[in-house]
């Protein structure tokens, strides 16, 4: 027997609004071409023509398992996490393949963020370490070294790897606008 092994990327959505899903597509075309959407419910002629036209590769209600989700107050085994004023959560051991950290504040990440751990917070996200997961945030910033392998969704929008070429990049709203810069050590000055 021989057999192949892949780790796909999957984007799961319903789509109640033809107008805004195709908006909404065309304007993250860059995140959506690499990922398997996940269609639920039906699906408008309209919206199938422009996935295939867009050459998107897509499937139609199909429930996917879903990622095992660590709790703010649950500790795994050889898993430390610290709280810093109620709002910040602070994670000082590697994230695995299919973790899932979900917080409402603030998450600091010390150690490395592997392919297919996911972080999302609705506050800011300070990863320390080798980002080769998800990250997704609605906070102010989102600290960052230079990653290749990462997926990181600042307020909902895909940030190209390619931009975040410094030892350590800060992803802002600046003006409305998405900005991202290098940090220097000078301006550390919170560590």
């Amino acid at each position: 027997m021989k057999s192949n092994q892949y780790s796909i990327k999957v984007f799961e959505t319903t789509i109640e609004d033809e107008d805004k899903f195709l908006a909404f597509i065309d304007a993250n075309y860059e995140l959506f071409k690499h990922h398997l959407l996940c269609l639920q419910g039906d699906i408008p002629q309209r919206v199938q023509q422009y996935l295939e036209k867009k050459s998107l590769k897509y499937i139609n209600n199909f429930d996917f398992p879903k990622a095992k989700k660590i709790k703010d107050n649950f500790v795994m085994p050889h898993y430390e996490e610290q709280k810093c004023k109620e709002s910040c959560k602070v994670i000082s051991e590697p994230l695995r393949s299919g973790q899932y950290v979900e917080h409402e504040g603030d998450i600091v990440i010390a150690e490395r963020i592997n392919s297919g751990a996911k972080v999302v917070a609705k506050g800011n996200v300070i990863a320390l370490n080798v980002v080769n997961g998800d990250i997704s945030s609605t906070g102010d910033f989102i600290l960052v070294g230079d990653t290749q392998k990462s997926n990181i969704l600042f307020h909902g929008v895909k940030i190209d790897n390619t931009l975040l070429e410094n030892r350590l990049n800060k992803i802002e709203f600046v003006d409305n606008e998405i900005v991202i810069k290098a940090i220097s050590k000078k301006e550390l000055t919170w560590v």
